[in-house]
């Protein structure tokens, strides 16, 4: 899904000498696993973050994010933060992963 975005991104982030200039993407594992269980089922899930850095926020690609998270049928939550030491605005999309 997010090779279709068009928008350079990485497992865990860039390193400093391979950063892209913005917009590019990040995907971050949670740290949260929570597991719950019974005498008939178990489930674990996982949090998993897309983090979109652009330079000034873009409704455009933060659309376009959305738009294929709805597609896929991922339920998701969105929260911005302006990175001011960066002079960055990180989109961030909020999926848990069931097992």
């Amino acid at each position: 899904m997010l090779d279709g975005l068009g928008i350079p991104w990485a497992n865990e982030g860039f390193s400093d000498d391979d950063k892209p200039a913005p917009p590019y993407m990040s995907l971050e594992a949670g740290f949260g696993e929570t597991a719950y269980a019974d005498n008939a089922a178990w489930a674990r899930w996982m949090p998993y973050e897309i983090l979109l850095y652009t330079a000034q926020r873009s409704y455009d690609l933060e659309s376009k994010i959305a738009d294929a998270l709805d597609a896929s049928g991922c339920a998701f939550e969105k929260a911005i933060t302006h990175l001011d030491g960066e002079r960055l605005i990180e989109a961030s999309f909020t999926v848990n992963v069931t097992e």
